[in-house]
Formats: structure tokens, C-alpha cells, sequence
């Protein structure tokens, strides 16, 4: 694909990087606009945002390690290169959500609520970044039939191989994705409790997730078994979410 979207100079813009921003702008701009109508006021989303941003990173980084742990403890400088490529989602998103946590109750702010305008707000910017990886070749499917595949030729593709047809994954996270920011906006006022959008977003990606697992092709991303490191926590993560459905959706009953 297209890793590099375009050079003016001695400047290069790479796709995966504009991808991240235009998500992490939709992403900011619905969060302004949903968070007024809690009363929360904008600068306070701007420190949840330098939260968010600082917490993505630390915490995609830290599970990449231990995704291939032996491989940085043995390049130990790769371990806080700024420009290593590689994070892992579901150690941003844990890590932000632990973060907000902490950051909600300093700020005397209810969480639920918060929490369902960020499932819209993630789904949006993590969405823009699965197609950010489909043009940088990362989270590359496996090998496929031609008809089914995407080949990547660019020499600074993260795929590989390359010159082969391979799953397009990201593709199909990303309509998982865009279709989840759609249906939990649409969903919105309609919520039997407060925090069903984010449940709502766990249990969809969780999902999606766990299968498209099964023709992802970049085997460095850690192994439990037969399940990798990803799917082991879409099923913790979609326990939980089906817990905290279950607990929220009884005490809404029971409050009515």
C-alpha cells in the first residue's frame, strides 16, 4: 500500500500518522461536543486528551515488551525508542482506561457517563488507526487466495511477505469499528444505564477482535497457547463487560 502519504522536502508524512490524526481529531471534536452536555467543560477534556495520549503510548509500548519479551530484553535500547514502531491496542486502551479512572475521581467527575461519550470517541480514533495500519502494512493478515488478499510492494511496507496477496485485517477491524462509533452514537439516548456504551464497545471490538485474530499473519504479537496474547484478553475483556452489563443493567431495574 502506501506507507508514505507524502514527502514535501525534507518533510515526510506517513499515512499510518495521518490516520492517527484525523481519528484523534473526530475523536476530540464529538468528546467537546457530548461533554458540554454533561457540563464538563473543555478544559478539562483537553487534559483528558494529554491523558489519553501519554497513557496510549506507555501502555501500547509496555505490552508490545511483553509481547516479545526475550527480543527486548536483548535490545533493551528498542525498549524507549520514541520512533520503534509496534503498539498494542489493548495495552493502550487498559491503560487509559485505568488512567481515566484515577483522573475522574480527583476530578470529582461520574464515570459512567464519561465513559460512554469515550466508547464513541475510541471507536472513532481506533477505526482511523486500523486504516492507518492497512496503509503502513502492519497488523498484516496471513497468506491468502489472490481474490481474498491485499499485496503490498512498498519496500518500507511493515507487512510481510511482500508480493503476496495477504487478509486485509486492518480493513476488517475497521469497518467493525466505524460500524461500532455508528451504532453507539445512534444508541446514545437510548441506553438502558449509564456506561452501556462503553460495555456496548468492549463486547463489539471484543468480538471482532477474537476472530479476526485467527488471519492475522504478524506471529510476533505473542502466543499464550493456542490463542494469542490479543485474544486471551478480548475473553477476559468481554467477561468483564458482560459482568458489568449484567450488575448495571439490575441496578438500573431495580432503581426505576
Amino acid at each position: 500500500m502506501h506507507p508514505i502519504l507524502f514527502t514535501i522536502g525534507e518533510v515526510t508524512v506517513y499515512s499510518y500518522g495521518f490516520c492517527i490524526m484525523l481519528g484523534a481529531l473526530a475523536a476530540y471534536f464529538y468528546a467537546i461536543r457530548q461533554s458540554a452536555v454533561l457540563g464538563i467543560d473543555k478544559d478539562t477534556v483537553s487534559e483528558m486528551a494529554l491523558i489519553i495520549i501519554i497513557a496510549a503510548y506507555v501502555g501500547g509500548k509496555v505490552f508490545l515488551w511483553f509481547s516479545n519479551w526475550d527480543y527486548y530484553m536483548q535490545n533493551r535500547a528498542k525498549m524507549v525508542e520514541l520512533s520503534g514502531s509496534g503498539f498494542v491496542f489493548y495495552g493502550s486502551f487498559i491503560f487509559c482506561i485505568l488512567s481515566l479512572l484515577v483522573f475522574f475521581r480527583i476530578k470529582k467527575i461520574k464515570t459512567a457517563p464519561m465513559f460512554d461519550v469515550l466508547a464513541v470517541s475510541t471507536a472513532l480514533v481506533h477505526a482511523f488507526g486500523k486504516l492507518g495500519c492497512f496503509f503502513a502494512g502492519c497488523c498484516h493478515g496471513k497468506v491468502c487466495a489472490p481474490a481474498l488478499g491485499i499485496v503490498y510492494n512498498h519496500p518500507k511496507s511493515n507487512a510481510e511477505p511482500l508480493h503476496v496477496p495477504l487478509y486485509p485485517v486492518q480493513l476488517i477491524d475497521a469497518v467493525i469499528l466505524f460500524t461500532a462509533a455508528i451504532v453507539l452514537y445512534n444508541y446514545r439516548k437510548k441506553i438502558p444505564y449509564q456506561g452501556a456504551l462503553m460495555v456496548g464497545y468492549v463486547l463489539i471490538y471484543g468480538t471482532g477482535r477474537f476472530f479476526t485474530e485467527f488471519l492475522r499473519g504478524d506471529e510476533e504479537r505473542g502466543f499464550i497457547g493456542a490463542l494469542s496474547q490479543s485474544q486471551w484478553i478480548s475473553i477476559v475483556l468481554l467477561l468483564i463487560a458482560i459482568s458489568a452489563h449484567v450488575k448495571l443493567n439490575r441496578a438500573a431495574k431495580h432503581h426505576k
